[in-house]
């Protein structure tokens, strides 16, 4: 019968039954796995840039708080203008972020924080314009520690909820998408063996279905593993329970240098220092990340060639549906460079609160080196051009007590060679840094000149050097090198550009510290000059006046007398005008040697013979031997300034005691020596007895103002010569004059300057 059931019939309602049925779960598995998928997929992007915006908001929060200090601490307007630039950055971040917050809790943390950021700027504003601008620095930073401290810490506390809430939103969703995953997976499996079961004879067709359905899923886990591994700048991997590593980002490969297949299966505590790994921290971290459900930390790291770095790691705890520990999910960031500018702001804040007090240069210097060490480095070493005695050691700094001295030691053994070709000596020479980021055993064997001083470098133990000039304009005034002595502190190229602008503003503090100096000494100069002026000028006019009342022809002896009384005071007078002249001279660089041929004996001879009257009166008895007469090349008005002022520093200070003056030549040089026999000088004044303004206490009203040595000593010293003071407290003390004699009488030698150098 034609309306019969056939088996052909059957076998065709059995196969579109089958067909039907296939295409049934086919289409249901399809819609599912794709919903999901897509679902997940989107959400997933979403919640990595709310990750992104977060982080962005507490950048911009703490960059606009460290603005808002340093403009607090400064008033530079350029601090204001990026304090402003900060908050615009929050604000726009926060408008971004609020679309994806509708919903609550988010929303509403959001709210908080951007709430707490305003009551901030608020009470920022009010305390900026609120304190007046003499308000000390310390005081300011306390008052500003202190009035937005709490604040501070409610935005900051704000922050963290909103991070938290992102960080469990992403975990979440990665959990989610695991359990979703398995789920489709099961209903795939599921569709398959019921088809198989329902349908043997249609099996390549429920197999030629299912295939598609697989390259979906391995699509879909493909895209979002080129999701994770598209983020560069961000460190993101799994662990097991046991702290192993379970995945590899690429950019957990930029940043820590491990190949995924070098690192799959390995201890995370490969990642640390070693002194981390001896202080267990791998293990506590883990141990806070499962017990807290997640944690948020920063600590050195190292990468595969053992550099240090500093990172900022969020731990995310993994579990099942039962509660049960599955891993962690860590996501590492590295902000060195970040620490780097906070700690670059913090010190040029203090640095430039040490340079705006206009310090003497020592303390200056002094309180920036113990700023720096052991903030920047280990140690420190401050190198000044001194005149007339090339590149000097001034001052070192070390964290260790113990390595402080030894530099000391080593510095004073073996100071720089000005012609090295390294070092501080090439840095001043050149105005040019020098870096040596890893400092190998090779280049202290190419450093060291000697075993003992190869050995002594090895005992600092260094690991990096840096030194950069001290630079005003054109002119160099020293060198800074500071020392590393540990593995995670190597100077690079950042540190290197910071020292050099630090370096130059010390070089500007130190410069105008100098010039202070120059100025209040040139005010003390006129002050003293002035009365010292005065002293002689007063007794000469009060004696001029009472001789102008004498009848020389009644009163002879008392005119004499006078007479002579003015003629010391007026020799006094030219005497310290001539001193001040020579002194403007020399600090102006213009002092200019006037040399023709001198009968050296007979001009000392006549000096000593002009202070006759002054010797009578300070009842000294002066001697005067010279072996032969002796001439040479010299400028006759200075050496006789020399003569005069030593012989009169002898009379005021050796009163009622004989004064011995010699002349001789030994070993074609000549040598002049004033001896008195007053109460000497005590050893720790001899050393700064020929500077400017420095004077010993006399008994003689006339005490003078400190120039006499000092103009001795310069004038000496452009002749080439040397003077040195040998005295024993109580016993007097003998100045000695060495000339050179390297010319022939009748040689005609060129004019000589006193700022050329000799």
């Amino acid at each position: 019968m034609s309306g019969s059931w056939t088996f052909t019939r059957r076998i065709g309602a059995a196969l579109v039954a089958s067909w039907g049925a296939a295409l049934a779960i086919l289409v249901a598995s399809l819609l599912a796995v794709r919903s999901v998928h897509l679902g997940n997929e989107s959400l997933q992007r979403e919640l990595i840039l709310q990750e992104l915006e977060v982080d962005r908001l507490s950048k911009s929060f703490h960059a606009k708080v460290l603005h808002g200090r340093s403009f607090a601490l400064t008033r530079e307007t350029l601090f204001e203008e990026q304090m402003a630039a900060d908050r615009e950055a929050f604000l726009a971040t926060a408008e971004r972020l609020r679309p994806q917050l509708l919903e609550n809790p988010g929303a509403r943390l959001l709210e908080v924080l951007v709430h707490a950021e305003r009551e901030h700027e608020e009470a920022m504003q009010r305390w900026l314009w609120g304190q007046p601008r003499s308000l000390g620095r310390r005081e300011a930073d306390a008052l500003l520690r202190e009035q937005l401290g709490p604040v501070r810490a409610d935005v900051e506390a704000a922050l963290e909820k909103l991070a938290r809430y992102s960080d469990v939103r992403l975990v979440q969703n990665f959990e989610q998408e695991l359990l979703d995953d398995r789920r489709a997976l099961r209903f795939i499996l599921t569709a398959a063996v019921l088809g198989m079961l329902g349908m043997m004879t249609l099996a390549w067709v429920l197999v030629r279905k299912v295939r598609p359905l697989h390259r979906e899923a391995q699509d879909s886990e493909q895209r979002f593993r080129l999701l994770v591994e598209g983020v560069q700048d961000y460190a993101l991997y799994l662990v097991d329970a046991q702290g192993r590593v379970a995945s590899w980002n690429p950019g957990a490969e930029r940043i820590k240098g491990w190949k995924a297949e070098e690192v799959l299966g390995r201890p995370t505590s490969i990642f640390y220092t070693p002194e981390g790994v001896a202080a267990g921290e791998p293990v506590r971290e883990l141990a806070r990340a499962e017990r807290d459900g997640s944690l948020r930390t920063e600590g050195w790291r190292v990468r595969k060639d053992g550099t240090p770095f500093w990172a900022e790691v969020i731990y995310n705890t993994l579990r099942d549906e039962r509660g049960a520990l599955k891993g962690y999910a860590k996501v590492l960031r590295d902000v060195t460079e970040r620490r780097r500018a906070m700690r670059t702001q913090h010190l040029f804040a203090e640095a430039g609160r040490i340079f705006n007090q206009l310090l003497d240069p020592d303390r200056t210097a002094d309180e920036l080196m113990r700023l720096i060490v052991p903030e920047v480095a280990d140690g420190c070493l401050l190198f000044m051009v001194e005149p007339g005695q090339g590149l000097r050691l001034r001052a070192v700094v070390h964290a260790s007590a113990e390595k402080e001295q030894l530099l000391r030691v080593l510095m004073e053994r073996h100071p720089p060679p000005p012609d090295a070709s390294y070092g501080s000596s090439w840095v001043v020479r050149t105005g040019r840094s020098e870096r040596i980021e890893k400092m190998a055993d090779k280049v202290l064997g190419r450093v060291a000149r000697d075993d003992e001083h190869l050995r002594t470098l090895r005992q600092l133990e260094l690991t990096s050097v840096l030194t950069v000039p001290l630079t005003v304009g054109e002119q160099t005034l020293g060198a800074l090198t500071l020392l590393s002595s540990r593995p995670e502190r190597l100077f690079t190229m950042s540190d290197q550009v910071f020292m050099e602008e630090l370096a130059g503003r010390l070089a500007l503090a130190l410069d105008n510290a100098r010039l202070f100096q120059e100025a209040q000494q040139a005010l003390e100069l006129i002050g003293i000059a002035s009365h010292d002026l005065g002293n002689p000028l007063n007794a000469l006019q009060l004696l001029l006046a009472r001789l102008r009342r004498l009848e020389p022809e009644r009163e002879p002896q008392r005119v004499r007398e006078g007479l002579a009384a003015a003629l010391r005071h007026s020799q006094r007078l030219g005497q310290l005008l001539h001193n001040l002249l020579d002194l403007s001279r020399l600090s102006s660089g213009k002092l200019t040697l006037e040399v023709s041929r001198v009968e050296l004996t007979g001009m000392v001879r006549e000096v000593v013979e002009r202070h006759a009257e002054q010797a009578h009166e300070a009842g000294c008895e002066v001697t005067f031997e010279a072996d032969e007469a002796i001439e040479g090349w010299w400028d006759r008005l200075r050496l006789e300034r020399v003569v005069t002022n030593l012989l009169s520093n002898a009379l005021k200070f050796g009163r009622g005691k004989p004064v011995e003056v010699r002349l001789e030549q030994v070993d074609g040089h000549v040598r002049l020596t004033v001896r008195d026999h007053g109460p000497g000088i005590p050893l720790e004044a001899q050393r700064r007895i020929f500077e400017r303004f420095e004077r010993e206490k006399s008994t003689s009203r006339q005490a003078g103002f400190g120039l006499g040595l000092y103009i001795v000593r310069q004038l000496v010293e452009a002749h080439g010569g040397t003077i040195r003071v040998e005295s024993t407290p109580g016993e007097g003390a003998a100045f000695t004059v060495e000339l050179p004699k390297s010319r022939h009488v009748g040689e005609e030698p060129e004019p000589r300057s006193s700022h050329e150098p000799h």
